[in-house]
């Protein structure tokens, strides 16, 4: 008769599914994006940069990673089972924002092969060409939009987040609030961009899957020492 796996086990194994869907995507980004630049150059030039990057380096880092996003809900269901003890709503609030963030970003990584391919006929046709910016413009207005969107459910998600965890009810110790996501993206800001070059082209474009593969080892940690610990506690009937 098989072993049932234990809840710590399964948030363990939910927590390395998010983790290494996170990992993948990195390398898809660094496959994509990356080049022997500063980290500065890359925030500067946004997707601009990609005019240089091969074809095959764009279709594949684009469609690994479109393939490997939607696995970092695994990692969001481990992060819920830490949430849970403080409540039903809120809780699912903080999930349901992240996984439709991680939808939108779904979307975001996909505009990148067209965006890329567009800066390419931008560059082989005229500079003068007012088509082809108009088309670029639009272009890097819907990829912001995206971002926008994104970001907004990433405060809301982690204001909520903050404020359970400081309540004391979650199975988060209280300095983890501080280790939100908003929080992680935002520290990760302050320190990739000096990064000079040429690493810095590659570690800038990973920032943001960086800051969540941080806060989904940290948090996994966290919550299966949590569980094991109370598994140990709980007395066995003779």
């Amino acid at each position: 008769m098989k072993r049932k796996m234990s809840c710590a086990e399964i948030v363990l194994a939910l927590g390395l599914v998010g983790i290494f869907s996170v990992f993948v995507t990195i390398i898809s980004d660094l496959i994509l994006l990356g080049r022997p630049a500063t980290a500065y150059s890359f925030f500067e030039l946004g997707t601009e940069s990609m005019a240089g990057i091969v074809q095959w380096r764009i279709t594949s880092g684009t469609f690994i990673g479109v393939f490997m996003l939607p696995f970092q809900i695994a990692g969001l269901i481990s992060v819920y089972h830490g949430l849970r003890p403080s409540g039903k709503l809120l809780p699912a609030l903080v999930i349901l924002a992240d996984a439709h963030a991680l939808i939108m970003g779904v979307a975001f990584h996909t505009s990148y092969a067209f965006i890329a391919n567009g800066w390419k006929l931008f560059y082989a046709t005229s500079p003068d060409n007012l088509n082809m910016s108009e088309i670029m413009q639009k272009f890097d207005f819907y990829w912001k939009l995206i971002i926008i969107i994104m970001l907004a459910e990433l405060v809301f998600s982690s204001i909520i987040f903050v404020l359970l965890v400081m309540s004391g009810k979650t199975m988060y110790p209280k300095w983890m609030a501080l280790l939100n996501p908003l929080c992680v993206i935002l520290c990760m800001f302050l320190v990739i961009p000096p990064i000079p070059a040429p690493v810095g082209g590659f570690v800038g474009p990973t920032t943001l899957n960086m800051a969540t593969l941080i806060f989904f080892i940290i948090s996994t940690i966290v919550i299966y020492k949590k569980l094991k610990r109370q598994e140990s506690e709980v007395k066995i009937p003779a």
